[in-house]
């Protein structure tokens, strides 16, 4: 009895043993890391929908000397909820506690720019910005986008170029991918008869290349975004890089894109990346595309990019943690293999 006790109690302590091995195996996978490919610095755009939005333009506003353009879909301006959570839903989003002004926001921008938070916001003078708010928009309220119209219209006088999708929702509009254009329901991304991702890139980086094909001829990848994490805990693990065929050999362009609330892989799988249109603008353009991902999380339960300050107080400087890690991303790919640290 005892000896047979014995052999099933080391079976079974040999079966466990094998499944914690294979566990820690699965556990230390990791996705390839984000590639080094020389891109172009004279062509980095960013693009954000909402919360991806709103980190765009702080991005842009934190480095005008490296970002060369950006679009902002359905996003408010600069230091619009510095004050928390609420100032976000009620001032930046819905206006019950008035809508944002243009004479703060700008003076938001100066200060951060004298006490080196930001950059000088003279170098977004040569920067080319897109704006696109729909027009039945339930969530980002028309003033508040119009504020973030009339700050960049201060601030970049030549270069900036605005539409409003007429009777669009809160999404990212594309001529037929997506839920109907009036809708604002998962994934976010709306069928409208407009192809956001043309129209912006072409105000931004001038007419493509070559024809727009169908489908997209590169190689979509998952990479490892650990790395890059730095203080956050707000990023995921992994985010999405688009190389365009011929831009594995370096020269391309560079786009980043960042989706909205509800919008990460984990909520929404791959459509965010595959039905707004900028696979198939990367092959006719030659430019590389950066999907990071943000996470849901307790503080974060919607997977939003930093634009409140759930993660950090510094979250819209240069000092913010999402902040340094998507630069970080888009330093590394406009790297080269021959580059020391």
């Amino acid at each position: 009895m005892k000896q047979t006790f014995s052999r099933s109690a080391a079976g079974l302590l040999l079966l466990l043993s094998g499944l914690l091995l294979v566990g820690c195996s699965s556990s230390e996978q990791q996705e390839p890391p984000l590639p080094q490919l020389n891109t172009d610095s004279e062509r980095l755009y960013l693009a954000g929908l909402s919360s991806g939005g709103y980190l765009a333009h702080q991005l842009h506003l934190a480095w005008p000397d490296e970002v060369r353009g950006v679009a902002v879909f359905a996003a408010g301006p600069y230091g619009c909820a510095r004050e928390g959570l609420s100032a976000a839903l009620h001032r930046c989003m819905a206006i019950t506690r008035g809508a944002p002004q243009v004479d703060q926001t700008l003076s938001i921008i100066n200060t951060a720019a004298k006490e080196g938070a930001i950059g000088d916001p003279t170098a977004l003078k040569n920067s080319r910005v897109y704006l696109y708010r729909g027009a039945a928009d339930p969530l980002i309220h028309a003033r508040v986008s119009q504020t973030l119209q009339q700050t960049y219209a201060q601030l970049v006088p030549d270069g900036t170029l605005s539409h409003t999708g007429a009777l669009a929702g809160h999404g990212f509009p594309t001529r037929k991918q997506g839920v109907l254009c009036s809708l604002t329901a998962s994934p976010y991304v709306n069928a409208c008869g407009y192809d956001g991702a043309a129209a912006s890139l072409e105000h931004l980086d001038g007419e493509a290349q070559r024809d727009v094909s169908d489908e997209p001829q590169g190689s979509l990848t998952r990479f490892d975004q650990k790395p890059f994490k730095g203080a956050s805990k707000g990023l995921a693990d992994w985010g999405y890089v688009y190389v365009p065929p011929g831009c594995a050999e370096g020269a391309c362009g560079l786009q980043v894109v960042l989706h909205g609330c509800d919008q990460t892989a984990e909520q929404v799988g791959e459509d965010f990346v595959r039905l707004t249109g900028y696979l198939q603008q990367a092959d006719a353009r030659d430019l590389v595309m950066l999907f990071p991902q943000a996470r849901a999380s307790l503080p974060n339960p919607k997977g939003c990019w930093d634009w409140w300050g759930y993660e950090s107080k510094v979250f819209d400087t240069r000092e913010g943690p999402q902040m340094k890690a998507v630069r970080a991303m888009w330093q590394q790919l406009g790297s080269t293999v021959t580059d020391k640290p």
